[in-house]
């Protein structure tokens, strides 16, 4: 076929308006948006051998290599591009099936040619080398039959519109030597992918040699385009039907969109070449449709909705509403193309492939680590990293704010050890429950469960100690306090400071670790972080908690195995307190006891009787006197133990050091070996940002090209309808 013939042909395609949009998305396919947004284009799919290879070729005037027995096996997309001169190009796209050896070698492939005259026999010539150097033929590179490589064909020349069309494997159903149960799954996941591009116009090809109930395309179209907004359904073989048939008049219902399911964008019907006529031209074939339309029930169609050269006119229509109907979210997707990629070059950092750039990528990595670490112990968040903040979170749940998390874990260590302290808490006639101040609040529950004090009263510590005080006796005067039951008491009353304090510390330490990787994290990417923690973060942390867990063991050395040593001068003037109020309280009961005929009145001698009167108590007065000891020097070390675990324990060995795990100084003492351990960028970080960046050029390049085309929107008119050729 003359060249001059095949693209005035294509000018069906194409309009003035039209031409400015479709150049600026050929533009996109030049520069390789394609590979990253969908685009506008036309598909064409149906069962086997209803024809759609045929509309394909019809549509474009380009003549495919067929065999009768094997039908496509393979997606084949047919770009039509402008060029100075007429060019032919194929090359394969290799599916993702295929080894790394095996799309090496299929990226290889690329045959090039500038035809003169006649090109149908040179176009087909490569299109079979390509199929023989994808071993489709051969039926060994696939156990589906079928391959997910992509025959790419450009079909360039001076005015060729642009366009893809895509021919996809037909759907079918019953299996055979050549065509496995496979084989139909694959060819019906590749139809649903192309068909998913919400930019691509679905052209279901039906053949009405078969009955419409057993070709289920617009089915399958039904379920990505519900609607059927996209889809141009195209009935062919017309033909072949018994001319006023019953068959033929359900078609032309069909075709006149009176039965369901009606399509938005309508019918249309072509009448492909026979068998017998494959080797007349092209323009003899369009001859023969117009006249076969002219017979029987067909002038009844609209002549919009039959021939190739209205559909040429229907396709160029439909084509330019969708690029201009798609065209802001085509804008849309780019942009969030680039701010996705260029989060993802940001995550992945500058790159550093010398020792001074890796040492730089990791000062400043310890440089922030070190800011923001210390506004996390000083309260002061005013780091970005401190923003993204769980409001709904409890505070101990809040990892980013570290001091409010160690401040609330202070307060229920406080909370805790105040009210359960106790190796037994004793009850006294005027003994309230303890109150709790964090009571309900999430996390403290691990606190209060953490020691439960059995409940005992007054007079089974006081039997106790008056057994002590008989066993212990030793060298002190009657009625004095034994130091050594002083001591064992206290043991006992103290003996639970140890397990809370523990698990306050290891609650803290939780708490130091998870802010300390949440940091980590923000500022490295997985690889990084992986290196720095294992190597340097890991190790620091567990020095931390050794030395804070050695002072966990210093400060309970002394309720363990000291004796009570009080240095502070309230802890006398406390115990006598104490002992004179229960003095005053036996007096007074003794009074009550002996009676006066003035109630409230005593006199001076019945104040001497009573106090000169022995009672059973008079006998726990050596034991009351050691426990008024020890619960009065309990409270007073308690605040001490207190202050100690939260200072110098938790602030001084696991918060205070922090600081100093991961610095600058630190950075530029390390040697080559190991700043290479740290910071060697991995090879696929690498190639991720070198592919990143080859597809943000692309991307912002295509960008560039849509805003141009966007300041000449106000030319872009509905699109001329042109004639015939």
């Amino acid at each position: 076929m003359p060249n001059s013939s095949q693209d005035q042909a294509l000018k069906g395609l194409q309009s003035s308006n039209a031409k400015i949009l479709f150049d600026k998305i050929d533009e996109l396919r030049t520069i390789g948006v394609g590979g990253l947004v969908e685009l506008p284009q036309l598909i064409v799919c149906g069962k086997q051998s209803s024809g759609k290879s045929s509309v394909l070729e019809a549509i474009s005037r380009v003549r495919f290599p067929t065999k009768t027995k094997l039908c496509t096996r393979f997606a084949t997309e047919v770009i039509l591009r402008r060029s100075p001169e007429p060019r032919f190009k194929v090359s394969i796209d290799p599916g993702e099936s295929r080894t790394d050896e095996d799309r090496e070698r299929l990226q290889k492939f690329c045959l090039e040619v500038f035809p003169k005259g006649d090109d149908d026999t040179t176009f087909k010539d490569l299109v079979e080398k390509a199929q023989e150097w994808m071993g489709i033929d051969s039926a060994v590179e696939s156990s589906t039959g079928f391959s997910d490589d992509v025959l790419k064909v450009e079909i360039s020349g001076p005015e060729k519109p642009e366009l893809t069309l895509v021919d996809l494997p037909g759907l079918y159903e019953a299996k055979s030597k050549e065509q496995t149960t496979e084989g139909i799954q694959f060819v019906q996941k590749i139809t649903e992918k192309y068909m998913r591009n919400e930019r691509s116009i679905i052209l279901a090809v039906l053949s009405a040699k078969f009955n419409y109930v057993h070709q289920d395309i617009l089915d399958r179209a039904e379920q990505v385009d519900p609607e059927f907004k996209r889809v141009l359904g195209i009935v062919t073989a017309p033909d072949l039907m018994a001319s006023g048939s019953e068959e033929e008049d359900e078609w032309l219902e069909y075709i006149r969109n009176e039965k369901e399911p009606k399509l938005k964008l309508g019918w249309h019907v072509l009448r492909n070449r026979a068998y017998a006529e494959r080797n007349i031209d092209d323009n003899e074939r369009d001859e023969e449709e117009k006249e076969f339309f002219e017979t029987g029930k067909w002038p009844s169609i609209s002549r919009a909705h039959v021939g190739i050269e209205s559909l040429r006119r229907r396709l160029s229509d439909i084509l330019f509403d969708q690029v201009r109907r798609n065209f802001p979210g085509l804008v849309q997707d780019i942009q969030g193309k680039i701010a996705s990629h260029k989060h993802n070059l940001s995550n992945l950092g500058a790159p550093r492939s010398t020792i001074q750039e890796q040492r730089s990528f990791l000062v400043d990595i310890s440089t922030k680590f070190s800011n923001i670490v210390t506004q996390g112990l000083t309260g002061f968040y005013n780091h970005d990293f401190f923003k993204e903040l769980e409001d709904d979170a409890p505070i101990h749940d809040n990892r980013r704010r570290l001091r409010a998390v160690i401040c609330q874990l202070n307060d229920y260590f406080v909370d805790a050890i105040m009210g359960h302290g106790y190796g037994r808490t004793i009850i006294y006639s005027n003994s309230v429950e303890p109150h709790f101040m964090n009571l309900g609040k999430p996390g403290f529950k691990q606190y209060m469960d953490c020691w439960i004090p059995k409940n005992v009263k007054l007079r089974v510590i006081i039997e106790e100690t008056k057994k002590s005080l008989e066993l212990q006796r030793g060298s002190e005067m009657p009625g004095e306090p034994n130091s050594l039951v002083v001591r064992e008491l206290y043991r006992q009353q103290s003996s639970p400071w140890e397990k809370i304090a523990r698990m306050h510390i290891e609650t803290a330490q939780d708490a130091v670790a998870k802010f300390v990787c949440s940091v980590l994290k923000y500022l490295t990417d997985r690889n990084t972080f992986s290196a720095i923690y294992k190597d340097i973060i890991a190790p620091e942390l567990e020095r931390l908690n050794f030395s804070i867990l050695e002072k966990l063991e210093e400060l309970t050395s002394h309720s363990k195995y000291g004796h009570p040593l009080p240095v502070r001068k309230e802890y006398l003037a406390r115990v006598m307190n104490e002992q004179r109020s229960r003095q005053l309280q036996v007096l007074k009961q003794k009074l009550v006891e002996n009676g006066t005929e003035q109630p409230g009145l005593f006199s001076f001698d019945q104040i001497d009787i009573a106090a000169h009167t022995k009672t059973h108590e008079d006998e726990d007065i050596p034991a009351m006197k050691i426990i008024d000891q020890v619960e009065t020097y309990y409270n007073i070390s308690i605040t001490t133990f207190i202050d100690n675990i939260a200072i110098l324990a938790i602030e001084n060995c696991l918060l205070l050091p922090l600081e100093s795990i991961f610095t600058s100084l630190a950075v530029s003492n390390m040697d080559t070996k190991q700043i290479r351990s740290l910071a060697n960028e991995p090879a696929h970080v690498q190639s991720d940002r070198e592919r990143y960046t080859s597809q943000l050029e692309k991307l912002e390049a295509g960008l560039k090209t849509l805003n141009i085309l966007n300041r000449e929107e106000s030319s872009l008119a509905t699109p001329i309808v042109f004639g015939k050729y």
